[in-house]
């Protein structure tokens, strides 16, 4: 590929980046002044919560998909890419993961309106609690959603639609009775990890059926940075949730979990640090289009500098370096969108 090429690319996929941002903000300030769109933006925006996982889910998408061609055809080409953009797997897969994230997040406000009512902030972010959304509007998109998802995964696979299956089992009964995973000790942690922040990824790995050392390391990367949100957000919530509930940090405690979630973020910095020079040593480990794990871990660092030096409640701290009160805020846009950009960046300018 010739050098203009690799920049033209690398300057078209920022402005498409960019792009998607602009429209999707833009959408939602028109929709807050419109009744009729208003009840949709209601339902779709904010029970889903999709401002909190639409960017990082479509970085996922593409950190899937990219590293797989390059795997396939040793090399990546304008060809390769243009087929990829005009293929219609890609496009199937996004389908499937943002109808399974709606149906995800739709039915954690839902299960958890009663516990969410006992906290304001939660409260007021919650269209259940408040009002805005109906239980009947809430069943017809959880039905939707599911039956969008199972449906689009048959085109894959026979396996990948058992596996959507089993996901929105999980997603389901993450916060539904009587089995409620995020209420029991260590299986809260497991099942946020496993599946929750990490579906998008692991769908497409199932999809393309790609397994190899690099993805497999990114998946477990993934699960680790997934259960770190989970047992983050129950620091956070910690005071309301001692009081209804028992989840792992109720059990352990507020600061001995800090501490655990500190272990987790080393063993990914490290363990990332050494199967990237192993590579290039001894050609054992993970290749540079894993880089990018280093510097998302690097923009963790001023959270769990606070975390560990704030001896006081964590909550406010975690809303505002990590949860964003519950919606993408800018040090979480930029945390992302550095990485993401970070990689294409290595990608064409190093690997092609």
């Amino acid at each position: 590929m010739q050098p203009k090429w690799i920049h033209v690319l690398v300057i078209s996929m920022f402005l498409y980046s960019s792009l998607l941002y602009v429209i999707f903000r833009r959408v939602k300030y028109l929709m807050n002044g419109n009744t009729q769109t208003n009840k949709f933006k209601n339902i779709l925006c904010d029970l889903s919560r999709i401002g909190e996982w639409w960017l990082l889910s479509i970085g996922l998408i593409f950190f899937a998909f990219i590293p797989h061609i390059h795997r396939i055809n040793n090399s990546i080409t304008l060809e390769n890419l243009t087929d990829l953009f005009t293929s219609s797997p890609l496009y199937l897969a996004l389908i499937v993961v943002f109808a399974t994230q709606i149906f995800l997040f739709a039915s954690n406000d839902y299960f958890d309106r009663h516990m969410d009512s006992l906290d304001k902030k939660k409260r007021l972010r919650n269209p259940i609690c408040n009002g805005r959304v109906t239980a009947k509007e809430v069943w017809a998109l959880l039905i939707a959603t599911a039956i969008i998802s199972l449906v689009v995964s048959l085109f894959f696979s026979v396996f990948t639609f058992l596996f959507t299956a089993f996901a929105l089992f999980v997603f389901y009964f993450y916060t539904a009775e009587p089995l409620r995973f995020k209420n029991k000790v260590g299986v809260d942690v497991l099942s946020h990890g496993i599946f929750i922040n990490t579906f998008p990824y692991f769908f497409c790995l199932v999809a393309l059926w790609d397994f190899s050392s690099g993805s497999v390391f990114l998946l477990a990367v993934l699960m680790m940075r997934s259960a770190i949100a989970q047992l983050l957000q129950e620091i956070r919530d910690y005071e309301v949730d001692k009081k209804v509930e028992r989840n792992t940090v109720v059990a352990l405690g507020q600061r001995k979990t800090v501490w655990i979630v500190f272990t987790i973020y080393l063993a990914i910095f490290f363990s990332t640090l050494i199967l990237l020079a192993t590579y290039q040593l001894f050609n054992i480990g993970i290749s540079m289009f894993y880089l990018v794990i280093l510097f998302l871990c690097i923009t963790y660092i001023p959270t769990f500098f606070k975390l560990l030096t704030v001896a006081a409640d964590n909550s406010e701290l975690i809303e505002g370096l990590w949860m964003g009160q519950g919606r993408t805020n800018r040090w979480m846009g930029v945390r992302y969108a550095g990485s993401f950009s970070l990689y294409f960046c290595i990608i064409f300018l190093l690997l092609i």
